[in-house]
């Protein structure tokens, strides 16, 4: 598999699902802070979720960097990478629209989860397949175990208090993006 084709391919999937997600947010009703507020979990999500995407595309670039062999078993996980990644715009835009149900609410970090996931082991398959490659930051077993027991404790949360689940998520993404350009490699 030709490295640069894939690359492109995914940098376009990560635009456009980047994209779609401002179309769930609309126009307040009311022209005042209260017409705002009505709107804020919608903005909310769509914050959390876009910088999300952003990040991660940062460190999908990185993560293709050091690799020179392209398998295609990374390209099969490429793919479920994507697959995760386009539902993003799906949940965003149902936990910002129903924040109080627990449904959307645990859906949001479930998808988030399995994102993750899928890049983890797409990390792994290129250090796999490029022994020469340094391991980086998504290697990290704290930062692993602290991006992965937040999405869990959300998906608990989504059904004792479910608009909780969403600062949660915020808070755990601000924590992950803080580590990432600050704590240095292994």
């Amino acid at each position: 598999m030709n490295k640069g084709r894939l690359e492109a391919f995914t940098d376009a999937i990560v635009a456009i699902a980047a994209t779609i997600m401002v179309l769930e947010l609309h126009t307040p009703i009311t022209n005042n802070w209260h017409g705002f507020m009505e709107e804020w979990p919608t903005f909310l999500a769509y914050v959390i979720s876009f910088v999300m995407i952003y990040v991660v595309w940062y460190s999908h670039h990185n993560l293709f960097k050091k690799a020179e062999i392209i398998t295609p078993r990374t390209y099969l996980i490429n793919g479920l990478w994507i697959f995760f990644l386009t539902l993003v715009p799906f949940t965003t835009g149902w936990v910002g629209s129903a924040s109080d149900a627990s449904l959307p609410e645990f859906l949001y970090p479930l998808n988030l989860l399995l994102w993750s996931g899928a890049f983890h082991l797409l990390d792994r398959q290129i250090l796999k397949d490029n022994p020469e490659a340094e391991k980086d930051s998504s290697t990290r077993l704290f930062d692993r175990v602290f991006m992965y027991g937040g999405y869990l404790l959300c998906m608990v949360l989504a059904f004792v208090y479910p608009p909780l689940s969403l600062y949660i998520i915020g808070l755990v993404s601000v924590v992950m993006i803080v580590r990432i350009f600050t704590v240095k490699n292994i």
